[in-house]
């Protein structure tokens, strides 16, 4: 009996070591981020992506350090769209040279813009990223002081009406995997690590565009 009771609380010891390690290790889980999609979907034939921007513009009260790491972020949301959506025939990927030539013919707000575009284009929607938060992690892959975390919306429009098509938020911190073990599937594909903020913005943006159904 007493034999037993001895494996019985070493078995113990080492899931509980386990589970610390896992905790320390990584694991993550998505909050407050979904799609909205307006019914029923009409096939657009192309689609204006523009460059991801901030919302620096929005806010009188952030730190010039944090404005910088947006730009890094909003710099970051343009590549990886432009290489994700590279062979996508019916997107038109502009840069920010592009964009500026066309800016000045254009006024009217988002509206204006978005109906000048589609016009000049001759295309029917337009694609807006806008990132809202971008905080790099402190600490290294398995010990992390604090968590890398990111944000941003996406926006498809109408060009002739402005109206929003589509829609999606993304906002994530990362999280210990006792936190939330229901993330697990997440954190095995991570490699139960603490990812940076360019892994996870990356991963974010992969995965709305896979998400949006006019890009289908």
């Amino acid at each position: 009996m007493g034999e037993c009771v001895k494996k019985l609380f070493g078995a113990i010891f080492i899931l509980g070591n386990v589970l610390l390690w896992l905790s320390s290790c990584a694991s993550f889980s998505e909050k407050g981020h979904g799609t909205a999609v307006k019914t029923p979907i009409e096939p657009l034939a192309c689609i204006v992506v523009l460059p991801a921007s901030t919302s620096v513009g929005r806010s009188d009260t952030i730190k010039f350090s944090d404005a910088r790491e947006l730009e890094k972020g909003a710099a970051l949301a343009t590549t990886v769209m432009s290489k994700e959506l590279s062979d996508n025939p019916k997107t038109r990927v502009l840069t920010s040279n592009q964009l500026s030539t066309l800016i000045p013919e254009i006024s009217g707000g988002i509206s204006g813009t978005v109906a000048a575009l589609g016009e000049k284009l001759n295309c029917e929607g337009v694609l807006t990223t806008t990132v809202g938060r971008f905080k790099q992690r402190e600490g290294g892959e398995y010990a992390a002081e604090s968590p890398a975390s990111t944000k941003f919306k996406m926006i498809l429009r109408r060009a002739s009406t402005g109206s929003v098509l589509w829609s999606a938020d993304f906002k994530e911190t990362q999280e210990s995997f006792l936190s939330n073990i229901f993330s697990y599937d997440k954190a095995q594909g991570r490699g139960f690590k603490w990812i940076s903020v360019e892994e996870l913005l990356e991963q974010g943006i992969k995965e709305r565009l896979a998400e949006c159904p006019y890009l289908n």
